[in-house]
This record gives C-alpha cells, sequence and structure tokens, in this order.
C-alpha cells in the first residue's frame, strides 16, 4: 500500500473509497442515481462512440467501475478488449453480473471485471495495456474520490503511450452568492435576537449539499474556474496548497456562500462537456453529484476570522480577493474572500494554513457539524416556534394548578424554554446536549434580558439531581417531534425517563400529540433513487440492479430522506392519495409503562387520483393541542431549513406479479381504497435498536378485493393484545 493510501486509512478516507462498510445498496443514492443520471450515459457513450470509431479493435480501461454500465457503453461502440476495475468487492460482483446478463449482445468482446484497486493492478497481468482510459471517479468536488491519484498512477502503467483518456480535463468552479433565506444566520424570532447563534457556524470546514433544489441564489460573482486539470498530464503533486484569485461582483448585495460545482469535457477541444452546474441535469444526475454550498464571512487581514461571523456586503463592479486552499491533493477545498481594502502585505505563497475562526476552537467537529446541519436551520423556523409557543399555552391553559417549572430537551435552541421564562414567567431549564451550544444559549438568555432560565449542558436522563435538587418535579417538559432530527433526541427515548425521575405525574409533554401519516405518491424521478425504471439505461440490462435491491428488503424498508422530498426539490412528483394518519401517539401517556409487542392492522387509503404508484411516504406530524382545529407541524413548509431537517420516509411500491428485475409501479384508479396493513413493534418486539414505534408497512389490495379490510377489522400476527399507548 502506498503512501496515499496509508495517509487514506489513517484519516479514514479508505473506508469510503472501498466501501467497506457501507449500508445496503439500495439505501445508496448513488449507484442508482448515476446509472439513471441520462446527461452523464449520454455525455460517456457518445464520447466512447467518438473515439472507437476510429480505432474498433482498441482496448478500454474502465477504472472505477461501478456498475460496469461505461465498460458495457465501450464494448456496444466496438471494443476489442474491455477491463472494468472496481474496488469495492460487493460492487464488482454486480458489475460481473451485469456483464454476464449483457455478454450476448457484445460476443466480440472480450470483458471481464477485476475487483482490485487499479493501483494494485499488475500491467503484465493484463496481457496488453489500454489504448483507452474511461473514467467517472468524480466527487461532489471535482476531485472527491480521488480520481488524480487513480488516473496518473493507470495513466503512467496500464495505459499505453500516446493512449486516449475520457475525460480528457475538467475545471472545479466556484461562484459567490447572496442566499434567498437565511439558513445559517437565523432571524429575531418575537423580539428574542438569535444572532449570538452564529458564532456556531463553521464557515471552513463545513459545506452543505444542496442539489436537487430549486432554491435561487442571488449569484454576485460569474463562475470561475479555481483548478483546471488535464488528465494526461496532471499528477497529484502538482495540486497547488492555495491559491488566490481577483474576482469582481456582478450584483450588488452580501456574499452568504460559496457555491462549488465542476465541468469535465470529453476531449481537449472541450466541446462537449458534463457539468454539475445548477440546472444542467436531471434530477438523478443533481442527486448523485449536486453541488456544495460552504457559508461565508469576510476575512480580514492576515485572512483571520473574528470572534463573529460578519457578512461582506458588495457592490456591482467590486473586486473581492478569493484564497482557495486544497486539501489533501484537492480531495476537499476551502473558500476564504476578503474585501480589496483588507488585501495588504500578504502573497499568494504565504497564505496562513486555513484553520477553524477562534470562536470554533475547542469544540468538537461532530457538534459543530450538528449545530450547522440541523441547530442553525431549526433556529430560523419561525413557524416552528409559533408552534411551540402555541403548544406551550395549550399546556399552561389544560393544567388545573399554575405550572411551576418547565423543562426544554428539545432542540429548538433554547426557545420554547426562553419564552416560558419570560412570557409565562416559568421556571426554565434548558438542556443542549453540548457544553459549548450551552454556553451560546446562556448568551442569548442574558442578552434577551430572560430571567429564570437556566442552561444546562447534558442529557437530562443523567443529572436528575442536578436538575432538580429539591426534589420539585416539572410541570411541563418540552420535546422535538419523533424522527426529527435523524440525529437528534428522539421523544421515545427520553421520554419514559423523564416520566419517572423528573415530571409529575399531572405533568405535560409539549407538543402533546403526534402520529405517523402515510400516503402514496407518483414520482418515477423518486423511483430512481433506489431503482432502474424498466429494467434498462442505454438499451443496456440493468435488471440485476433492481434484483438485488428486492432481494436486500426494497419493498419491505422505509428509508429516511431530508432534501428530496421537501419543498424546494426539483423533485415532480403527484400524490394519488394525501397521506393520512395512521398511527397515534399521545406523548402524554408515552413512558408511563413498558410497552412492548406487535400489531397488526389495516388502515383504508382513498386514492384521489389515478395513477401508478411508485412509492409509500410516511412522515411525522406533530399537533399543539386535542381536537379537530389543533395547530400541526410537519414536513411541509415555504421554509428550506424545514426541507433539510424533517426526514421523511419512503418505501419502494412494485406491483405483486411484476418481473423482479423491473418493479412495475403500482397502477391505482380515482375512487378506489387501498388497504394499507400496517405492523407496529414496540419494546422487545423490535427487529432494530432505535427508539420508538417501529414500522411495516404493506398493500394489500383495494376494498373491493377484501370485504373485511372495508369494515376496518384489525388482523394480529400475534397472540398479545394490541399495544395502546
Amino acid at each position: 500500500m502506498g503512501a496515499f493510501w496509508r495517509w487514506l486509512q489513517e484519516i479514514g478516507l479508505l473506508r469510503l473509497v472501498l466501501g467497506v462498510g457501507r449500508k445496503p445498496l439500495f439505501e445508496y443514492d448513488d449507484h442508482y442515481v448515476m446509472l439513471n443520471d441520462i446527461g452523464r450515459n449520454h455525455f460517456y457513450r457518445e464520447a466512447l462512440e467518438n473515439f472507437l470509431a476510429s480505432c474498433p479493435g482498441c482496448a478500454v480501461l474502465d477504472l472505477g467501475a461501478g456498475s460496469g454500465l461505461l465498460a458495457i457503453l465501450a464494448a456496444r461502440a466496438g471494443s476489442e478488449k474491455v477491463w472494468a476495475i472496481e474496488a469495492n468487492p460487493h460492487l464488482a460482483e454486480l458489475a460481473t453480473r451485469t456483464l454476464e446478463r449483457n455478454r450476448a449482445l457484445y460476443p466480440k468482446t472480450n470483458m471481464s471485471v477485476i475487483a482490485q484497486l487499479s493501483a494494485q493492478v499488475d500491467a503484465d497481468a493484463l496481457g496488453r495495456k489500454a489504448d483507452l482510459l474511461v473514467t467517472e471517479t468524480f466527487g461532489t468536488m471535482l476531485l472527491g474520490e480521488g480520481v488524480l491519484t487513480f488516473v496518473s498512477d493507470a495513466r503512467d502503467r496500464l495505459l499505453k503511450e500516446g493512449g486516449q483518456i475520457i475525460p480528457a480535463g475538467g475545471c472545479q468552479y466556484v461562484t459567490l452568492v447572496q442566499m434567498s433565506e437565511p439558513l445559517w444566520s437565523p432571524p429575531s424570532w418575537r423580539g428574542f435576537n438569535l444572532s449570538r447563534l452564529e458564532d456556531l457556524q463553521d464557515t471552513v470546514y463545513w459545506k452543505a449539499m444542496v442539489g436537487a433544489s430549486s432554491t435561487e441564489h442571488i449569484k454576485l460573482s460569474k463562475r470561475t474556474c479555481v483548478l483546471e486539470l488535464d488528465l494526461y498530464e496532471a499528477t497529484p503533486e502538482q495540486i497547488p496548497k492555495n491559491r488566490t484569485f481577483w474576482i469582481q461582483m456582478q450584483q450588488s448585495g452580501t456574499i452568504d456562500a460559496a457555491v462549488f460545482d465542476w465541468d469535465i469535457w470529453a476531449d481537449r477541444s472541450k466541446r462537449k462537456v458534463l457539468s454539475t452546474a445548477q440546472g444542467s441535469r436531471n434530477f438523478a444526475g443533481d442527486v448523485a453529484w449536486g453541488w456544495l454550498l460552504q457559508p461565508q464571512e469576510e476575512a480580514a487581514e492576515g485572512w483571520r476570522f473574528g470572534d463573529h461571523p460578519r457578512r461582506q456586503k458588495v457592490k456591482a463592479g467590486d473586486w473581492v480577493q478569493v484564497a482557495v486552499e486544497f486539501i489533501a491533493t484537492g480531495i476537499s477545498m476551502h473558500l476564504r474572500a476578503r474585501s480589496e481594502h483588507g488585501a495588504v502585505g500578504l502573497e499568494e505563497d504565504m497564505l496562513p494554513p486555513i484553520s477553524l475562526p477562534s470562536r470554533l476552537h475547542g469544540i468538537p467537529r461532530q457538534t459543530i457539524k450538528e449545530a450547522n446541519e440541523f441547530l442553525l436551520p431549526v433556529a430560523g423556523d419561525q413557524e416552528r416556534h409559533d408552534f411551540y409557543a402555541e403548544a406551550l399555552q395549550g399546556a399552561v391553559r389544560e393544567l388545573a394548578a399554575r405550572p411551576h417549572t418547565l423543562l426544554d430537551c428539545s432542540g429548538n435552541a433554547g426557545l420554547p424554554g426562553f419564552y416560558a421564562a419570560k412570557h409565562v414567567s416559568l421556571r426554565s431549564l434548558v438542556m443542549p446536549g453540548s457544553e459549548h451550544v450551552a454556553s451560546v444559549l446562556r448568551h442569548i438568555a442574558e442578552e434577551n434580558g430572560v430571567e429564570g432560565a437556566e442552561v444546562f449542558a447534558g442529557d437530562p436522563r443523567e443529572m436528575f439531581d442536578v436538575l432538580l435538587p429539591e426534589g420539585r418535579r416539572a410541570d411541563i417538559v418540552v420535546v422535538d417531534p419523533p424522527g426529527t432530527p435523524l440525529q437528534g433526541r428522539s421523544p421515545f427515548a427520553i421520554l419514559p425517563a423523564l416520566r419517572k425521575e423528573l415530571l409529575q405525574d399531572a405533568g405535560l409533554v409539549v407538543p402533546p400529540l403526534a402520529c405517523f401519516e402515510v400516503g402514496l405518491l407518483e414520482s418515477q424521478e423518486l423511483s430512481q433513487i433506489f431503482s432502474i425504471p424498466n429494467g434498462t439505461r442505454e438499451e443496456v440490462d440493468l435488471q440485476v440492479w433492481n434484483e438485488e435491491a428486492r432481494r436486500q428488503g426494497l419493498l419491505s424498508r422505509m428509508v429516511p430522506y431530508t432534501k428530496w422530498l421537501g419543498g424546494h426539490s426539483t423533485l415532480r412528483r403527484r400524490w394519488l392519495s394525501q397521506p393520512k394518519c395512521v398511527y397515534h401517539v399521545d406523548l402524554n401517556r408515552y413512558g408511563r409503562a413498558p410497552v412492548s409487542g406487535e400489531e397488526t392492522f389495516r388502515r383504508p387509503l382513498a386514492v384521489e387520483a389515478a395513477g401508478v404508484v411508485h412509492a409509500m411516504v410516511g412522515r411525522w406530524v406533530v399537533f399543539a393541542e386535542k381536537g379537530p382545529a389543533a395547530r400541526r407541524l410537519g414536513a411541509e413548509s415555504t421554509y428550506e431549513g424545514r426541507d433539510l431537517t424533517w426526514p421523511q420516509y419512503v418505501q419502494a411500491v412494485a406491483r405483486a406479479d411484476t418481473n423482479p428485475g423491473l418493479l412495475e409501479p403500482l397502477p391505482v384508479e380515482a375512487g378506489a381504497v387501498q388497504q394499507l396493513e400496517v405492523t407496529v413493534r414496540l419494546g422487545a418486539a423490535k427487529v432494530t435498536g432505535s427508539a420508538g414505534p417501529e414500522f411495516t408497512l404493506q398493500l394489500v389490495g383495494t376494498d373491493q378485493d377484501d370485504v373485511s379490510a372495508r369494515r376496518g377489522d384489525s388482523v394480529r400476527r400475534t397472540s398479545e393484545a394490541p399495544t395502546e399507548l
């Protein structure tokens, strides 16, 4: 193993490159969406056909072959010999099956899969050197999957002198933008100034993957190439540590972020281009590669950052100096920007090493990551805060005696606790998980004149004596909605202990009610995340991938997604049956007694529009109080931050009689009633170790198919009585 691979192993990236320890394939968007990326497929097919038209007997090396699609396209274009090199043994096995399935179409081509890293392939063992090297080992960053290391090695050892490379090169681009919504700069809410939360912004290392988004940011600058590569000549050693650029602003505004995307070109003429820029791909292509967004703050003299992020305001015509640092020979890169007035006395080769702003020193990387992925977007969710304020007021009204103490265990940036202390005169105990977040929240409380609120860091289940030393229990406890965020505190995990140790017998939970709702969705684009519609792409039989998805439980498991089903996604979809609550949870009763067992029942789903069902989609909804007119909070919102923090769960649907390799969607008629069989497991009956109920869903026909189902009769699969929460 070379020095580069030893380094990858040390920092944990070798597992990513090799796919070691990855989840089942169908849970990973990249394999399926890349096969469904129409622009990508056309780009490579055309490039291969153009080359092999003049060299029909040439040998082709597919580097990082994945599915083997490019190898098959090379065979179809006339290659005499094709090697598909894929280091991930699971992918290599699937590629082998795919090649075998298509071998009869190209009997004159000798195709083989080599399950090794290309750096470990012995050139002599191939028997001859390749005439053409083709690869698509690009990440969301151009060099994010180490393509330059792989290509330079294979180019020198496995490609004949004068051989060709597809693509010939590419360029990493950067655009400075003003965001349409301040996702990482929470606005004030009901008089609470939340700007102190911006101190948790990571404007250096953390980046948001925002592909397949319809949100149009204001482009303040032109798209600027910050790193151009010629794959015929470039080596990892030639990647600079950093570079500086002067970029002229095209519009006036505030630099909120830098957007990273890239282009590659088929040959050195650069006429045929594949781009990841917004609007250049279909939905699958955007999910496969997307683009990255790095929040920005203005760098001062010496490229230093202040104690509090300061946005850089610019006018059209201004020049901004940008410094780009290339990490690990370009696998990652970070950008800093400053005005021309701050660019004093520092040459390009004297750029200081990039590092976190001093305000983030000493904070664990995981804490910073969670703050940027969840805490800051949630803090800007005004509708969410209004919901919690209303639910809190409802709990106060419901309690017979005037409440005294509130315990805020939610991830809502302390606002429920601060609101209760300032406007309801409750003693509030706010419980973030990190001391660093707690420190910021204490500053917010002080700056907003909040009295009667204390902020503690840690898990409330481990701090009973600290939180309530006098033995008086809390009257109200505030929790997150179930399932939000994926890495947050599940109310199902903490409520049993809180109910036992910290909450009064008559104490209330905010929000008090939740339900899991399920709807039927028509969306061929969504199906491209987990299957190959019709089983073919570019006239290549890819049914092996659908068969594998079935084998791994695609039709019986729900997979959580954020972003792709949100209101700002470009995903085209249509509800054929609007989401309906199929399972209710009274959070005020949950945790009063141990719950366990398995229950199966049926719920009718009325079909409002004719079409074909590609998936069932489930999501949690919470209610501020009891009653049909109660305010609800769910996944749907005009605020983009909700898309990033509220998961929706997708389970693929296929006709019962469909070919295993096709996954044909289920046709439905308007006015029909589909019967949904729901199995709920609790406690020891669960298969997974996650807290709360575990669901298995299955469509079992229409009401005409099952009269007893129309009557709502329950079906029990165990001898236990149904569990009531």
